[in-house]
């Protein structure tokens, strides 16, 4: 399990989440682009919810480790999206000046 860090708030997700989540925000900041996702976590008390994130290039983002949880999200199918929007971003030519 990961938290990622965003402004004062961690939230906690799936290591591949997290790194999936990182690698898109570093992608759309190379392309000068900003999207929004809504990533499945784990809120304080255990219990899964989503929260979404605006990834900007001049908006910090920082994933950390944190203590496993069994009972974490099932994040396969958002993992597979992120990394298909990575993906697409970096495969997309930048708009001309």
């Amino acid at each position: 399990m990961k938290n990622i860090v965003y402004g004062l708030t961690a939230v906690l997700t799936s290591d591949e989440a997290a790194d999936a989540v990182l690698d898109y925000a570093a992608a759309l900041a190379h392309a000068g682009l900003a999207d929004t996702v809504a990533v499945p976590t784990v809120d304080a008390f255990g219990s899964t919810t989503t929260t979404s994130f605006l990834l900007a290039p001049a908006l910090g983002l920082l994933v950390e480790d944190a203590a496993d949880d069994p009972l974490g999200p099932d994040t396969a199918a958002f993992v597979e999206e992120i990394s298909w929007r990575a993906r697409a971003v970096r495969c997309t030519p930048p708009p001309h000046a």
